[in-house]
């Protein structure tokens, strides 16, 4: 027998499919590649780079355990990573290398990392989608965060300094209805957001640029990464 929660959880996620790909173009149930779910943000910097950096594997650092079950005493149903053809962290290391490599803030992105290369280590901090009950209706939510760390070229030793550690996101929250648009359409909406955080982010520390020299924190001077 199927515990009430996961049943929960379950038919949230069947709902949500038909919710969000009934009109799809091609059903297909993939951020980075479906335009209905996701559409790039226009972001091309006014000064391009010239160094050349590696994405890194995106690691997924979710923690399912720590979110909160209920709200004000009614139930909060999250949605299933189930609902995805890919696994997320693959379909948003698409979108996010995707979209460094269009915005132009550095010469290349290569697909492996140099000594003099700038290194971007990304963490998966949140990509939730749910629904909210309440008295008189329910609230579809999304929200993603995610970590990047931009370490320098190689020292002498093989270690390399952070010179950037910033969490990007955004939280996207529907109106209260009876039927409320799916959480599946909103995460796109916050990833839009994140994205383009993180690339002005990116432009606003001048990091791809080699006529700026490369600052490093006083926090990360102290305990360099490796």
């Amino acid at each position: 027998m199927i515990p009430l929660p996961l049943l929960r959880v379950l038919s949230l996620s069947s709902c949500l499919l038909a919710a969000a790909c009934g009109s799809l173009p091609n059903h297909t149930a993939d951020f980075a590649t479906n335009p209905v779910l996701y559409v790039d943000v226009p972001f091309t910097t006014q000064a391009p780079g010239d160094r050349d950096v590696f994405v890194a594997p995106i690691q997924d650092a979710r923690d399912e355990a720590a979110l909160p079950q209920h709200e004000r005493g009614f139930p909060i149903v999250y949605g299933a990573d189930g609902f995805w053809e890919r696994p997320v962290r693959e379909m948003l290391a698409d979108v996010l290398v995707r979209q460094i490599a269009d915005s132009k803030l550095f010469g290349r992105v290569v697909d492996q990392p140099a000594p003099t290369t700038l290194l971007i280590r990304p963490t998966l901090q949140n990509f939730t989608t749910g629904t909210r009950e309440a008295m008189a209706g329910r609230r579809s939510f999304a929200e993603v965060s995610l970590r990047l760390e931009v370490l320098g070229p190689a020292r002498a030793d093989g270690g390399r300094d952070v010179l950037l550690d910033r969490v990007y996101g955004s939280r996207q929250v529907s109106e209260l209805e009876l039927n409320p648009p799916s959480p599946y359409r909103l995460i796109g909406r916050a990833l839009q957001q994140s994205m383009q955080q993180l690339l002005a982010g990116l432009d606003g520390h001048n990091l791809g640029r080699s006529a700026v020299p490369l600052a490093v924190p006083a926090a990360a001077a102290a305990a360099p990464a490796r």
